[in-house]
């Protein structure tokens, strides 16, 4: 009963919306790289691995909080439960 109680209100994730990052590309120069420009430049993304660490930490402990509380939460149902029984 209880696993039913919860899926109910599972939802599958969609993407709702795409936006472009306006962050310009970073140019390296290296000629003899097969994608170099005209002028010899290599775009690369610009990606900050410190930032992007951050983000992910704090995504993976938001789903640890939220795990947390799904359990919480099933285990106060599962002693109402017990309590009415």
């Amino acid at each position: 009963m209880l696993a039913s109680l919860t899926d109910m209100h599972a939802e599958d994730v969609r993407v709702v919306n795409l936006v472009a990052d306006p962050t310009p590309a970073v140019k390296r120069f290296e000629p003899g790289h097969p994608d170099a420009d005209g002028q010899g430049y290599v775009s690369y993304p610009a990606i900050n691995p410190a930032e992007e660490m951050v983000n992910l930490m704090g995504a993976a402990r938001a789903y640890q909080m939220n795990s947390s509380a799904v359990t919480s939460t099933k285990n106060m149902i599962q002693s109402a439960i017990a309590i009415l029984t």
